[in-house]
Formats: C-alpha cells, sequence, structure tokens
C-alpha cells in the first residue's frame, strides 16, 4: 500500500487478496491507482501482516535516524506510524506516544522502543540472550567488519491475529465458518473413532486432534482413530486456515472428549450404584480415582452398553457417543505475538546476501505438539524468506507476467535455509479450556522485518539502506549507490 496517500485512511483498507486491496466498507477492491506497483509481499492470500510489520519497523528506523536525515518528511512518516500502531492492535502506544517527540543528541526518541521493550520484556528478553548469544554475536561482527566482512543482526516483533470469529467475516456476510465440531465414539474394542471438521494438508491436524482426545478420554493415541476431511461423515466446520486450527477445533475435540468421559463415568456409576465422582478413566480403563485400581476396561463398558444392554438400568440410556462444537465468541480474534531475530552476511560487491542464522520466540498459548510448532515455524519463516529476498512478480509494460512458472519465480532453496532456532512461552487464552493460540502464521509474520533490519545494520557503515522487498542484489546495490 502507498502508505503516504492512505495513511489517515488505513483503518478503512482490508486484507490483500490475490494481489488486491479491499474497502472494509464496501467490500469492493481499491482503484488500483492507489496501489503502489512494488507489493511489499508476494502474493500470499490474506497475509498482510508481514508486509505490515514491515512496514512498521522500516518507519520506526527511519524516525530514529539523526534529524538532519529526515527534513521535512518526518510529520509524515510519524503520522503513518501512527495509524499503522493502531492497525496492528497498539493504540494505547499510538495515543499517547507516538506524537511525543523528543530530541536529544540529533536523535528522535519516540514509543518504538517502549513498544518493542514491552513485547520483548514479556514474549522474549529473558530467552533471547541465552537464546540469541546477542553479546557473542555484537563482538564477532565488529571484529569481522575490521576484515571487511559485514555483518548485521536484526530484531522484529510482530502479533497476528488468529482464531477469528464470525465477527471478522461473518458479519460481512462471506459464507465462512467460525465454529468447529467433533464428535467421538466408543467403539466395542475400547478404542475410540473421532470425527471432526478440522483438515490435514501437512500442519499435523490429524496428530493434534488424535493427541487431544486420547488424552481428554484417558486412552492410548494407538487406539484413536480419526476421521477427517470428509465432509459427509463428519460434523460441520470451517477447518484449518487462519491460525485456527488446535485454537477452536481442537477445543472441538477437547470439548467432545469431555463430554464422553463424563458420559462413560456416569454409566459406571449407575451400573455400579456409586458416585461417578469415584472413578476416572486412565489408559484404556475406568479406574479407583483415589487408589488406581481397575474396576472396568472401556472394552467392557462398551460391550455392555452395545450387547449386554440387560444390564443397563431400565430407567438409563448410555451415551457413548458425543458430539460438541466450539466457536471463538469473545473477540473478533485472539492475537499471538512473539519476536525474530536473524544474522545475515552482505557483500557490497555483489550485492548477495547470505543467510548465517534465524531465532524465533513465539507464544501459542497451549502447545499440544511442540515438535509440529517447530516446524510449523520453521516453515512460515522459510516463506518469510521468500517473501524478503526472492519472491516477486514482474510484469512487462502491458501487464504480462513475466515469471509464472517455477523456472523464473524465485523460491528458497535447502542452500538459502539457515539453521533456524525455536523457543517458546506460554500464555494460554482465556477463551477456551484448551488455551491453545493460533501458531500457523508466527513464522512468516515477522521473518521479513528481521531479514530487512539484519541488512540494514549490516550496511549501516555504508549509510545505505532497504526498504522495498524483495531485497535482490540489484536493490541492494542500488542502494550503495553502484548502480543507478
Amino acid at each position: 500500500i502507498d502508505w503516504t496517500e492512505h495513511a489517515g485512511n488505513v483503518s478503512k483498507l482490508d486484507l490483500i487478496k490475490f494481489g488486491r486491496v479491499f474497502s472494509r466498507e464496501t467490500w469492493q477492491p481499491v482503484n488500483p491507482r492507489h496501489l503502489d506497483k512494488r507489493f511489499i509481499a508476494a502474493l500470499y492470500d490474506d497475509l498482510n501482516t508481514p508486509a505490515a510489520i514491515s512496514v512498521l519497523h522500516s518507519l520506526a528506523d527511519e524516525i530514529s535516524r539523526p534529524t538532519s536525515d529526515l527534513g521535512d518528511d518526518r510529520a509524515d512518516t510519524i503520522d503513518a506510524l501512527h495509524n499503522g500502531l493502531v492497525l496492528l492492535g497498539f493504540p494505547e502506544f499510538a495515543t499517547f506516544e507516538t506524537r511525543r517527540i523528543e530530541f536529544h543528541n540529533q536523535r528522535a526518541k519516540i514509543s518504538v522502543q517502549k513498544i518493542e521493550n514491552h513485547i520483548a520484556a514479556r514474549i522474549a528478553a529473558r530467552k533471547a540472550r541465552n537464546f540469541g548469544e546477542a553479546d557473542r554475536i555484537r563482538a564477532e561482527q565488529a571484529a569481522l567488519h575490521k576484515q571487511g566482512v559485514y555483518r548485521g543482526i536484526g530484531l522484529a516483533m510482530f502479533i497476528e491475529n488468529s482464531m477469528s470469529s464470525s465477527a471478522t467475516y461473518g458479519q460481512g456476510g462471506a459464507s465462512i465458518a467460525s465454529q468447529d465440531a467433533c464428535t467421538i465414539r466408543l467403539m466395542p474394542t475400547g478404542g475410540i473413532t473421532v470425527a471432526t471438521s478440522l483438515t490435514e494438508f501437512g500442519q499435523g491436524a490429524h496428530a493434534v486432534a488424535a493427541q487431544v482426545a486420547a488424552s481428554t478420554v484417558g486412552v492410548a493415541i494407538d487406539n484413536v482413530r480419526v476421521i477427517m476431511g470428509d465432509t459427509e461423515s463428519t460434523p460441520y466446520g470451517g477447518g484449518n486456515w487462519g491460525s485456527r486450527g488446535t485454537g477452536i477445533g481442537g477445543e472441538a475435540v477437547f470439548q467432545t472428549g469431555k463430554a464422553l468421559k463424563a458420559n462413560i463415568l456416569n454409566f459406571v456409576a449407575r451400573l455400579s450404584e456409586s458416585e461417578a465422582s469415584q472413578f476416572d478413566v486412565r489408559d484404556g480403563n475406568v479406574v479407583d480415582a483415589a487408589t488406581g485400581a481397575v474396576k472396568m476396561s472401556l472394552e467392557e463398558v462398551a460391550r455392555t452398553a452395545y450387547f449386554r444392554t440387560e444390564q443397563v438400568p431400565k430407567d438409563y440410556q448410555p451415551e457413548l457417543t458425543v458430539t460438541r462444537s466450539y466457536a471463538q465468541k469473545h473477540y473478533s480474534g485472539i492475537f499471538t505475538n512473539g519476536a525474530h531475530a536473524s544474522l545475515v552476511e552482505v557483500d557490497p560487491e555483489t550485492g548477495f546476501v547470505k543467510l548465517l542464522k534465524h531465532w524465533v520466540i513465539d507464544d501459542a498459548g497451549t502447545v499440544v505438539n511442540p515438535l509440529l510448532v517447530d516446524e510449523q515455524i520453521r516453515g512460515g519463516v522459510v516463506q518469510g524468506i521468500g517473501a524478503a529476498m526472492f519472491e516477486q512478480c514482474l510484469y512487462s509494460d502491458e501487464g504480462q507476467l513475466l515469471n509464472g512458472s517455477l523456472a523464473d519465480y524465485l523460491v528458497p532453496m535447502a542452500g538459502e535455509m539457515p539453521d533456524i532456532v525455536v523457543g517458546h512461552t506460554h500464555s494460554p487464552t482465556k477463551v477456551s479450556e484448551l488455551g491453545a493460540r493460533g501458531a500457523g502464521e508466527a513464522g512468516v509474520a515477522g521473518a521479513p522485518a528481521a531479514i530487512m533490519n539484519a541488512i540494514n545494520d549490516a550496511l549501516k557503515p555504508f549509510k545505505a539502506r532497504v526498504t522495498d522487498q524483495p531485497f535482490t542484489p540489484e536493490r541492494i546495490l542500488r542502494a550503495l549507490g553502484k548502480l543507478a
């Protein structure tokens, strides 16, 4: 978006979808003449957060430069930063801090540092120093600089919306489900079958559904069968998109598992003329809650309910198939947050950038499967690397796409991927019992900004900086004044 033209109206613009920006009021595309042709990110549908984060960090860096470098543009930059902070959920900082500018030693002191410290202190600070080896890397950077090797460190904080409610799309008339549902059935074998509206396309939703169901009901994960992706046999729901799979779909599984377990315990209590509170389900058996002594296996429970109904009290009907739904209704979305750091090396003669290492600290609330979350974040970082370094749509003057195949459209390969270190803080959301927040977009949300900041840190000795993504060798050489 051309932030200079739209700085006062950015709150009226919605997501970039298929390369277009839509008005929140009319749901119609904004006139193309209002857009900068150089999109800050490639065409990742519905994902404007990396672009917004990068713009904010670029604006913050702009304001923190010496006043003599800014001239009359400072007010416009502050206004754009103000609107960006509101857009990203920091109205309190935007209101009382960004317009209080104090000049000291020709530097502008604004709330950006306070914002970054506010986020970093809660999310990353306790881990970042040990995690990112900041002191050692800075010392190494200074030593290499004397040898003509230019390395840079970049930090980027982010917040990312997840678990959208119907207030996000439904009120605009879009038929996008904001709820998910699950059905769990106790099988005659003592195992359970989980039918969920979640969908699996590589992010691990199948494993998460199985884990949540197994731990909630009290069975081994090997005795859990998961059905998903078939709308004829699963309950209706939105499925996986927008960082909502575990937060909404996982909560539906959790609530269904709780209900089935309660039904099992109530059934055993009626059979034994006891109180349900005296029992628990552990490892596929109904046990005495106090001693752990096995009372009945779940296979015995199921076979009694299904095949030996003469043993069931006449005034009681066991319900061993349960369906529950969950929709997040408290807010338009539940925000996740975190911090990225990137270490790069820039060759000032060729403009090439080498990514050396990348760190991420993310808060996804309750993490059901740490390995899956870590690898999702790593995959997102690589996607962010693509946006920051390689991916762009090139058009001729006639509007013809010039790089419409992977032979010409560059994406990061294994050789471009640095070591990516992932860590977590945990602040479970209070809108659900499971407490999971979104995690799918945490990797891509902050990676481009961290890489941009690292490149500009490496270019500081040359008093050069880049802001237009992707940061190609050509653009870096232009920033260095080596290309016209």
